[in-house]
């Protein structure tokens, strides 16, 4: 029987936790750093926050992770200037999917 944590995300391949977690970590102190006046920070932030809460639970669902990455990948692309760097985090976010 396969588990929900055992379960693929929406490209066939298990996803690195520890990897989410890096970029989670690096992705809120990007967003602390962020002018509050940032439009579409406040989105990214709380998407970021409940990604966070998704890995930091005691048993990770890999599915509502990848939810949650793509989630946070929406709102990243709405914000607009250097604050995010939204290359850097996207193509990362891509690539932890298997975009």
């Amino acid at each position: 029987m396969t588990t929900d944590q055992d379960r693929p995300a929406g490209s066939g391949t298990h996803l690195d936790l520890a990897r989410v977690q890096r970029l989670v970590a690096d992705l809120e102190a990007e967003v602390a750093r962020a002018s509050p006046d940032e439009p579409g920070i406040d989105d990214l932030r709380e998407e970021v926050l409940t990604l966070k809460s998704l890995i930091e639970s005691p048993r990770p669902r890999h599915h509502w992770v990848a939810d949650g990455l793509h989630a946070v990948r929406e709102a990243a692309q709405a914000v607009r200037g250097e604050v995010v760097r939204e290359s850097v985090y996207l193509t990362e976010i891509g690539r932890i999917l298997g975009l």
